[in-house]
C-alpha cells in the first residue's frame, strides 16, 4: 500500500479566477502565471503548470526570458517590487509593531512581554546598546596571586583596578 502524500499548507489563498490584466497588457493565463510565480511559492515551471500551460517548462522559460513576452516579464518585476515594498522590514514598521505589542501586552497584564517590547524599541531608536566583550585570557589563575591577577586584568582591560572597600568584601 502506497503512502499518501501530505497536503501542503498554502501560504496565500489562490484566487478563484484570473482576469486579463489590461494595465500590463497580459492575458488571463499570463496573469495567473505572474501570480503563481510571485506569490504562489513555487518554481517557474510549477507556476506555468498551475496557470494551465500545456508545456509548462517551455512556457515559463519563454515568459521570463524577456524576449518572447516582455510584458509578462515586466508584470513579474512590478509584482515583485510591490511585494518587496509590502513586506519590507523598515524601522518605522518595526517600531509601530513593537509599540502595539507593548501596549497590548501591558493591557493584558503581560508585563514581561511589554518590557521586552519596550527594550527592543529602545534598541531600535538607539537609546540603549548591548555590549559584550569576550577576552581570550591564556593564564593559569591557579598559579597567580591576587597582585598578579590585578595587574593582568589591568593590562587586558586598560583600566585602573579599584581596591574594594571593607563593606564590599
Amino acid at each position: 500500500m502506497a503512502r499518501q502524500k501530505k497536503e501542503k499548507p498554502t501560504l496565500v489563498a489562490v484566487p478563484d479566477a484570473f482576469e486579463k490584466d489590461e494595465e500590463n497588457g497580459i492575458t488571463a493565463m499570463q496573469n495567473a502565471f505572474v501570480w503563481h510565480y510571485t506569490e504562489g511559492a513555487c518554481s517557474q515551471t510549477e507556476a506555468a503548470r498551475r496557470a494551465g500551460f500545456e508545456f509548462p517548462a517551455s512556457a515559463a522559460s519563454k515568459m521570463l526570458n524577456g524576449q518572447h513576452f516582455p510584458k509578462v516579464t515586466k508584470a513579474v518585476r512590478l509584482k515583485q517590487e510591490e511585494l518587496r515594498q509590502k513586506y519590507a522590514i523598515t524601522p518605522e514598521k518595526t517600531g509601530t509593531m513593537l509599540w502595539k505589542v507593548a501596549e497590548t501586552a501591558f493591557e493584558d497584564g503581560h508585563y514581561n512581554a511589554a518590557v521586552s517590547a519596550i527594550k527592543e524599541l529602545n534598541q531600535l531608536a538607539g537609546l540603549s546598546i548591548n555590549r559584550s566583550q569576550n577576552l581570550n585570557i591564556n593564564a593559569n589563575i591557579d598559579s597567580m596571586n591576587s597582585e598578579d591577577i590585578k595587574s593582568r586584568l589591568q593590562s587586558l582591560l586598560g583600566a585602573e583596578v579599584i581596591e574594594p572597600s571593607e563593606k564590599d568584601v
